[in-house]
């Protein structure tokens, strides 16, 4: 889908082109392709994984997103070292990391992330429930054939119904001789954009080697692309790689002011194909003015090529002063170093004052530098990962800095758990619409304070702004350090953002402290639910002041009814019920406990 920050035409057009090159190559590790047109190359002989027995159905694709990671089956040799997992991305390619790639598609190789691609035919395709695109991968039984294919998928589109075209194609993946074959079944109509719009090679770990087989040209049917694996090669690189910092995504940290100290835990690797001697690792925490506040190198063990080593500094930070910090990890193996584009990584860490009764979490400086993002249609949206720096905690309040609103959408805030696949956006926890958004030039706050607290006991929550319409925009911050943690939600589904290296998008959290005892009941009538959350029992206290027939009802967030107790006549007094919740699904339900004419309810909060 196009990312709109000023409104642009889109145009349909496209390149029809035949291959008369039927051989390309070699790249600089040896690499080369041959196409089915060229007498020693190979032969078209489409898959039918729609009948093969034991083919996987790839759910959760839409627009501009990724899923996974999945099971190779077997080692698959790809330049110098061997993947066991792979990433489908619903733009038509395969990566051996999570990443995402949308319109622009780059050339190949490129520096930029992700990297590690296979593409067959990286351009902007659309699934969807309503349409019968489907992506099905398969392993040989012999575990030594790995097939994913894209199957009647169409393009995505600007009009109505919001996709138009068809493309069916695939990759093969051989453990036999670690060849890498594209296949293209049917190719019809053409991507919205005219330029950047498609894409069709492989690239390394690194980005910086690869080979691209055609850019801007759509593939004909009937036809097969082949890679094939040097028989020998010469190439040698030295690569001394930082992996990431703190955890696989290199994701932003909350810190308590004057809390425990921070430890520099970071995972380095050798990326390249030669043996490497001990080599220095520095990592560095500096302050907002960039000045060292905590510093420690320390030297790896010999490395084979693709081995990894995780490291965990004996320096720590101790987080004194509230603001923003960077820790960066450096790889230092000086001028032997063939590829110093990976050597580092950068995280960025907020200290925050946790003493406050309502504490912000923001990734951004307060400042958008940005136009304003939107989608096109005002049918998406971003979101922010949040770890709180401390346990339990309550959510109390949200914002979002709006750019523009011309048409007066609004828009909506939704929270989701973290029970998701992969410990991403699970259960609807709360939705709030703000309606009255009305931006000077240069935008400004709009705030959502949630009629009840959501409890947070361990993990992360997400929270996502949604357009609710045409012409809103949200505020991009594009000053480094950049989190990590944002994310881009076409229709219900959630993607890395693409551009999450270079900005943020502008979402603040408010938490206060948790609490995890009932509060003193209202001698003149009330009820609470403890403890809250619950895993098994939940009992319900209550206090009436007369004595009246009861039930007891719990709700979803949708409000339908998923159990109700009828627990005769209560007198007046302090009593309590013991609620079963272990057969309820993890998430946020309402209680609700009618005494007479007197209706009584709290939130429970249920955790597995």
């Amino acid at each position: 889908m196009k990312k709109l920050f000023t409104l642009c035409a889109i145009l349909f057009a496209f390149t029809l082109s035949t291959y008369a090159q039927t051989t390309g190559g070699p790249d600089a590790f040896g690499y080369v392709w041959r196409d089915s047109n060229d007498p020693n190359g190979p032969t078209a002989g489409w898959i039918d994984l729609t009948t093969m027995p034991n083919a996987v159905d790839v759910s959760n694709l839409a627009d501009d997103n990724t899923v996974g990671p999945f099971t190779i089956g077997f080692p698959f040799h790809y330049y110098w070292y061997d993947n066991t997992l792979f990433y489908i991305g619903s733009n038509g390619y395969l990566l051996f990391n999570n990443g995402q790639i949308s319109h622009p598609f780059p050339n190949m190789p490129s520096p930029a992330l992700p990297q590690n691609v296979i593409a067959p035919m990286a351009t902007d395709l659309f699934f969807s429930n309503a349409i019968s695109a489907s992506c099905k991968y398969w392993t040989s039984p012999g575990n030594d054939t790995l097939v994913v294919s894209w199957i009647n998928v169409p393009f995505w589109s600007p009009n109505a119904p919001g996709y138009s075209g068809d493309n069916s194609f695939q990759i093969i993946l051989s453990a036999v001789d670690s060849s890498i074959t594209f296949q293209y079944l049917v190719q019809q109509g053409a991507s919205a954009s005219t330029a950047n719009f498609v894409s069709i090679g492989i690239e390394n770990n690194s980005g910086n080697i690869g080979l691209q087989h055609s850019y801007n040209i759509y593939p004909p049917v009937n036809y097969a692309i082949k890679f094939y694996y040097p028989a020998s090669t010469s190439f040698q690189v030295n690569d001394a790689a930082t992996l990431y910092n703190d955890n696989p995504e290199t994701g932003a940290r909350f810190i308590a002011k004057d809390g425990s100290a921070y430890s520099m835990n970071t995972r380095v690797a050798n990326s390249g194909n030669t043996a490497l001697n001990p080599f220095n690792v520095t990592s560095q925490i500096r302050n907002s003015s960039n000045v060292v506040v905590a510093t420690s190198t320390v030297q790896t063990m010999a490395l084979t090529a693709g081995q990894t080593q995780d490291i965990s500094h004996a320096t720590t930070f101790n987080p004194t002063a509230a603001g923003t910090y960077t820790f960066t990890t450096t790889t230092q193996l000086g001028a032997l170093d063939q590829t110093p584009s990976n050597n580092s990584k950068t995280m960025e860490l907020r200290v925050v004052d946790t003493t406050a009764n309502n504490i912000l979490l923001s990734y951004d400086d307060g400042s958008s530098e940005g136009a304003g993002l939107s989608w096109n249609g005002g049918g998406g949206g971003v979101g922010i990962e949040v770890v709180p720096p401390f346990y339990p905690c309550n959510l109390n309040e949200l914002r979002a800095y709006i750019v523009s609103n011309a048409t007066s959408p609004g828009f909506y805030f939704l929270v989701f758990d973290d029970s998701g696949p992969n410990g991403g956006p699970g259960v609807l926890l709360d939705s709030q619409f703000v309606g009255n958004v009305a931006p000077p030039a240069g935008g400004a706050w709009y705030n959502a304070i949630l009629p009840n607290q959501i409890p947070i006991t361990s993990g992360s929550v997400y929270v996502a702004w949604m357009m609710g319409g045409a012409d809103i925009s949200i505020g991009q911050d594009q000053t480094a350090p950049f989190s990590n943690r944002t994310y881009e939600i076409l229709g219900s589904t959630w993607a890395i953002y693409r551009y999450r290296e270079i900005e943020d998008v502008m979402i603040n959290a408010y938490v206060g402290s948790g609490t995890t005892s009932v509060e003193e009941l209202d001698a003149n009538g009330d009820m609470k639910v403890y403890p809250n959350p619950s895993t098994v029992v939940a009992s319900v206290q209550y206090m009436f002041t007369r004595t009246a027939e009861t039930k007891l009802e719990v709700f979803d967030l949708q409000g339908r009814l998923i159990q109700q107790h009828n627990l005769g006549s209560i007198s007046a007094g302090k009593g309590s019920y013991n609620l079963s919740v272990d057969q309820l699904e993890k998430g946020i339900y309402v209680v609700r406990l009618s005494h007479g004419n007197d209706v009584y309810s709290d939130r429970l909060v249920v955790v597995k």
